[in-house]
């Protein structure tokens, strides 16, 4: 048990970040001292796209790139694009200059946004990347010039629904000339930066990378799972445009994640230096080579303790799981033949280890519940992780291992443990055959961890007294397990750190599925009284320390929501907070008898209920004025001025009631193509500033309407009293902005009314 436990020791400590660099690293090398510099003047304050922070940190990165003897420019942009719930569109700013190389040819493009959202100051997310360019881009400068051209993509509103790379691809002759694009992100502030996303095609380029990089992170697992998640970065939209590349971020620490606390205090520079060590390697190999010939076919990818990355492509995959199904048909027969399973002892099994694994997925996840409900301040943090929640991944493995134990001991009667081994390895080779047809990039996890427990079982097969010792064979059987034990204490984590234990059935049944399969080892190991208790005991124990350590002060702030609200139709406005129930930093604002009321005024008929305490309106509204109004037939076509008086960085502009056929932005026609599916349609639009922007709406006819324009600013000044250290604000949402509302109205078939100006 030592020795596993050592080994996964050693596979989470291989994946760990290199120690941080200072000053006196060479010229020509990556260090995170040098880069962190650069952060004072990147990530102080929040700087959203639009808002004069993010102007003065465009300022600043224009400086340091002429310092860097480039020739940045800005490529200001109005960028429009449709969604699902209509249109998201903004005026962007994106910073690009170029490092030329030796030969004329594709670039390689460092892209990285520059741009934070309101809530936070962006240290990670993502002046860690930005000050990692301008740091590679030295350590480029210190040596002699590359074969390609290195391209610099600082873009703006990437939190803005990808805006400034959509601007960049769409609109710039540069984006032609990019061969490779290397994307760098974060969503957390510590911990390794982890090739997560690859284009179609990658097999050279992560054998490339993998050679190349000091410490290459990642799994094709990661990026399996990534493509069928909503979340994404601008990386979408360079492999949307057909531009090879790959993606890197690093994800632990995401409590902080759109925070205030992502702060460069907060910022880990071991992080920091993996990235930009990566980086610096990464933009030296592909910048030496021929961009026209890293395309082949998808290689797996994934690391394992002292072997960095291996990767192969799906040829190889294939047949290492023809080998791995073979084998488990030859085991089986074999242990058939020679009296060591019985057949139906192993078909017993079956069902049963199909059970253990919704048994321990569904205790893991109860035991979650059972923590929220004896620590409900969990739920505020709407991250849906915890400060401490490594100690809850080590009590869920050990709740896996109980109920592994506990459940070979009370099925022993009907199966034994080599049997529901081998009914497990036959699971596994099912999943692996899924995998490789399906996804494949995960089937390494169960490829590898299979093939040397079959190795193993070899040993197992042979009767005591017939050249094997029972110590030979637990020696062997603790030897076949490491496999498993690394490449899965490296996914667990990573898989944990992603999903976050709100999941964390997850957690329980990956587990289960290694303990499955390693069980004669684990009745061995568990046959003692301690070996049936001891996990029990542990879970108990890390449940405590957890326990101990949920609570919240300055180091693991709690979160709290607060926004004002000012409606120009009633004259109203109110402090409003979203949160369960007010604290005492809110109920400042909120007033000694804060109403709880839906919003529908400004976040439409489903709105959520708010705390609301009502307060002086004392802000301009914004202007939407309807300038003509044509009925036809077919269809009832508005057009419209907006504005922002207070040259807010937002604006959201929806329609209520009648069903949006198509509107016309800044002469660009986007049609709606869910009109039949919701009547509600949404202009979303970041960084007008006060200037006007008119607009064409068609709206079917013979319905009523209500559009309103809401413009959200950012007003840390109207908040008398800051945050104490132990609160900061909810990411995720509007919280912290002030927004105020103008609404126009029309009949059926009578004129518009307009209230607001």
């Amino acid at each position: 048990m030592l020795a596993l436990l050592a080994c996964a020791a050693a596979a989470w400590l291989d994946v760990r970040p290199p120690a941080a660099r200072d000053d006196r690293a060479a010229a020509n090398e990556f260090s995170a001292a040098r880069a962190m510099r650069h952060l004072p003047s990147i990530a102080s304050r929040p700087h959203p796209v639009g808002s004069a922070e993010n102007a003065r940190v465009r300022a600043y990165l224009l400086a340091e790139l002429q310092t860097l003897g480039l020739q940045p420019q800005v490529q200001t942009a109005f960028v429009a694009k449709p969604d699902r719930w209509g249109v998201v569109a903004g005026t962007v700013h994106n910073i690009v200059a170029r490092l030329p190389g030796r030969e004329p040819g594709p670039a390689v493009a460092l892209v990285a946004h520059y741009d934070s959202v309101t809530t936070g100051p962006g240290a990670a997310d993502n002046g860690a990347s930005v000050a990692a360019v301008l740091e590679t881009l030295r350590a480029l400068r210190a040596g002699a010039p590359l074969r390609n051209e290195v391209m610099v993509v600082f873009t703006d509103a990437e939190e803005a629904d990808l805006l400034g790379a959509e601007a960049f691809v769409a609109q710039h002759p540069w984006a032609r000339r990019i061969g490779l694009a290397l994307n760098f992100d974060f969503r957390g502030n510590r911990g390794p930066s982890m090739l997560f996303e690859t284009s179609a095609g990658n097999g050279r380029l992560v054998a490339q990378f993998a050679a190349a990089a000091p410490h290459p992170i990642g799994g094709s697992l990661g990026y399996e799972l990534y493509r069928r998640m909503p979340n994404s970065t601008d990386f979408k939209v360079f492999k949307q445009a057909g531009i090879a590349g790959l993606n890197f971020a690093a994800i632990e620490g995401h409590t902080h994640y759109h925070t205030q606390i992502d702060r460069i205090d907060r910022l880990q520079p071991d992080s920091v230096q993996h990235l930009g060590e990566n980086m610096l390697a990464a933009a030296r190999s592909f910048g030496e080579s021929d961009l026209q010939r890293i395309h082949g076919e998808d290689r797996v990818f994934f690391n394992a303790p002292g072997l960095g990355m291996p990767n192969y492509g799906a040829g190889w995959a294939i047949a290492f799981t023809a080998l791995a199904v073979a084998l488990s048909l030859v085991l089986l027969v074999a242990g058939l033949r020679n009296g060591a399973i019985r057949g139906a002892g192993v078909a017993r099994a079956l069902p049963l280890f199909a059970l253990w694994l919704v048994l321990a997925g569904g205790a893991c996840q109860a035991l979650w519940i059972a923590v929220g409900w004896l620590h409900p301040d969990y739920a505020t943090l709407l991250q849906g992780d915890t400060y401490n929640s490594h100690w809850y991944l080590l009590a869920f493995l050990a709740v896996a291992a109980g109920v592994q134990t506990a459940l070979l001991a009370a099925t022993a009667r009907w199966c034994s443990a080599l049997e529901a081994g081998f009914a497990a390895m036959l699971v596994w080779t099912a999943l692996l055959c899924w995998a490789a047809a399906v996804v494949p990039g995960a089937g390494y996890l169960l490829l590898w961890p299979l093939l040397a427990v079959q190795a193993g079982t070899c040993a197992s097969l042979a009767r005591p007294g017939r050249g094997v010792s029972a110590n030979a064979r637990l020696a062997v059987q603790t030897a076949a397990a490491i496999p498993g034990v690394a490449l899965f204490a490296i996914v667990l984590w990573a898989l944990f750190v992603a999903l976050t234990p709100s999941l964390a059935f997850v957690a329980g049944i990956a587990a289960m599925l290694l303990f499955g399969l390693l069980a004669p080892l684990l009745a061995q190991i568990g046959g003692s009284g301690a070996g049936r208790w001891g996990p029990w005991l542990a879970a108990l124990a890390l449940l405590a320390v957890g326990s101990v350590t949920a609570g919240f002060d300055t180091a693991h702030p709690r979160q709290n929501s607060l926004l004002y609200a000012q409606d120009a139709a009633s004259g109203d406005a109110w402090w409003i907070s979203r949160d369960d129930r007010p604290d005492a930093w809110t109920g400042r604002y909120l007033g000694a008898s804060p109403t709880q009321r839906t919003m529908p005024e400004f976040f439409g008929p489903d709105s959520d209920p708010f705390w609301a305490g009502a307060t002086p309106a004392v802000l301009a509204p914004p202007t939407l004025r309807l300038d003509a109004e044509r009925a036809e037939a077919h269809a009832r076509t508005l057009e419209l001025t907006i504005a922002s008086a207070r040259n807010a960085p937002r604006m959201m502009l929806s329609v209520d009631g009648a069903t949006v056929l198509r509107a016309v932005i800044a002469g660009v026609e986007y049609p709606n193509t869910h009109a039949d599916d919701s009547e509600e349609w949404m202009l979303d639009l970041y960084g007008q500033g006060d200037a006007p922007l008119r607009l064409e709406l068609q709206l079917k006819p013979g319905s009523a309407y209500a559009i309103r324009l809401i413009d959200a600013s950012y007003e840390p000044t109207m908040m008398r009293v800051p945050r104490p250290e132990g609160m900061v604000a909810q990411p995720f949402s509007l919280n912290g902005a002030a927004l105020v509302r103008s609404e126009l109205r029309g009949g059926a078939g009578a004129a518009a009314d307009k209230t607001g100006p």
